[in-house]
């Protein structure tokens, strides 16, 4: 089961024909559009990444259009990101394509079948949570 759930992830995380969002940044941008602005710091913790590594990779969204870079409201000497509506636009776009993608997969399933997926997917997801709390309150 370990194995088909992982290659899940890999499979929604890789490129989809089309894409024009780099997998390295995806991430980042979708944390962004859920989240909003935040700092730099937050950002790399968020994502699970070292800080030098999103900075890098904030750089190239930066310069790309996708990301504007400003001075933290609350704390000058900070920066923070947000996305642009570029950025928002085109992760927008790699969104509906995975959209597509599960989409057509599920184009020859019975119903029943979608919706049970669906229910225990949720379940399985919701176990893990909180479990994952748990244990982390420990």
């Amino acid at each position: 089961m370990l194995s088909s759930l992982m290659s899940i992830g890999r499979l929604m995380r890789q490129r989809v024909h089309g894409d024009k969002v780099d997998l390295g940044t995806y991430a980042l941008l979708k944390a962004l559009h859920s989240h909003g602005a935040m700092r730099v710091t937050d950002l790399a913790a968020l994502a699970g990444l070292d800080t030098s590594t999103v900075s890098r990779h904030v750089q190239q969204l930066d310069k790309a259009g996708l990301v504007d870079r400003s001075a933290h409201p609350d704390d000058g000497r900070a920066q923070q990101v947000a996305l642009t509506p570029q950025g928002r636009g085109l992760l927008e776009e790699s969104i509906a394509r995975r959209h597509q993608l599960l989409s057509e997969t599920l184009e020859h399933w019975d119903r029943d079948d979608i919706e049970a997926l669906d229910k225990l997917l949720a379940r399985f997801v919701g176990d893990i949570e909180h479990i994952t709390a748990e244990l982390e309150q420990h």
